[in-house]
């Protein structure tokens, strides 16, 4: 009775009317309003993880090549069909999508509703609002500049780095159990190859499904590495697989693909894009 006293004093005696005179007046919307969709070209890394998991089916991958970026792959949003549900703005790992205060979409042509890549550009708008996920740093490796000498496994205080073998390459590369990560950067300071920097990672809200890779299957094509958004995939020499020929010469050793999976997105383009079914994952489709 105390709030609805408060509300008729306010209405009939005080004066304050209850209404908007739209449009001529607006309301402050709060920032995490979810209106019209922004994208920040830059940030987006291309991996189509907002496709997939949009409920409404209404976002795509569009090709197209920027004069700075080179040849892209950016998503594009039919706001006619969209929910704003915020499942793409959730999921993004490099929070390059996001939802503005803009509400007043209505249009006469529902084609006009289709907004792509180019329509939602802007780059600028992520640093101006305040960022709701949190940040970690984390070591990340560059398995091209690994040696395997086990400095960073040794240094480590809480024992989240093991040495792991990799089949068929003669060489072992280490695992980093993020989770146990502590953010101290010992590792990366002991790294004398600088393979492992520490770089600020956004907190996931999903867990996101890893690739199984299955070596008997590779035939060293490189397809998963060249598809992969997030540079987690490399290709790498296999001793012993050269074959002999006509000349009596060696050629070339057979590759395989290596996973750095605590750089993985979980967006399934390496699997997606293999065509001789040596990687799985759950949950994924083709």
């Amino acid at each position: 009775m105390r709030r609805t006293g408060a509300q008729v004093y306010s209405s009939l005696i005080a004066g304050k009317p209850n209404t908007v005179l739209y449009p001529y007046q607006k309301l402050d919307l709060p920032p995490t309003y979810r209106g019209k969709h922004t994208l920040d070209f830059k940030r987006c890394i291309g991996c189509s993880n907002c496709v997939q998991i949009c409920p409404n089916d209404c976002m795509w991958m569009e090709k197209l090549e920027d004069p700075e970026l080179g040849k892209i792959e950016r998503p594009g949003v039919d706001l006619g069909r969209c929910l704003f549900c915020g499942f793409c703005v959730e999921i993004c790992p490099t929070v390059a999508i996001h939802e503005t205060v803009e509400f007043e979409l209505a249009d006469q042509d529902r084609s006009k509703l289709r907004l792509g890549p180019k329509e939602l550009r802007d780059d600028k708008y992520a640093d101006t609002v305040k960022e709701e996920r949190q940040k970690r740093s984390l070591p990340v490796l560059d398995l091209s500049k690994c040696t395997g000498c086990e400095k960073c496994a040794g240094e480590c205080p809480e024992m989240c780095i093991a040495m792991m073998p990799i089949e068929g390459v003669g060489k072992q590369k280490p695992e980093i159990n993020l989770s146990k990560c502590t953010s101290c950067g010992k590792c990366v300071i002991v790294c004398s190859e600088k393979a492992l920097t520490m770089t600020e990672v956004h907190e996931s809200y999903f867990e996101m499904p890893e690739p199984k890779f299955i070596l008997k299957n590779c035939t060293g094509c490189s397809a998963c590495a060249k598809a992969c958004p997030a540079d987690c995939i490399y290709m790498m020499d296999m001793p012993g697989t050269e074959k002999v020929l006509k000349d009596g010469k060696k050629g070339k050793p057979k590759k395989r693909a290596v996973f750095v999976l605590e750089k993985c997105v979980g967006c399934g383009k390496c699997f997606r894009a293999c065509k001789f079914e040596s990687i799985e994952m759950a949950g994924v489709k083709r």
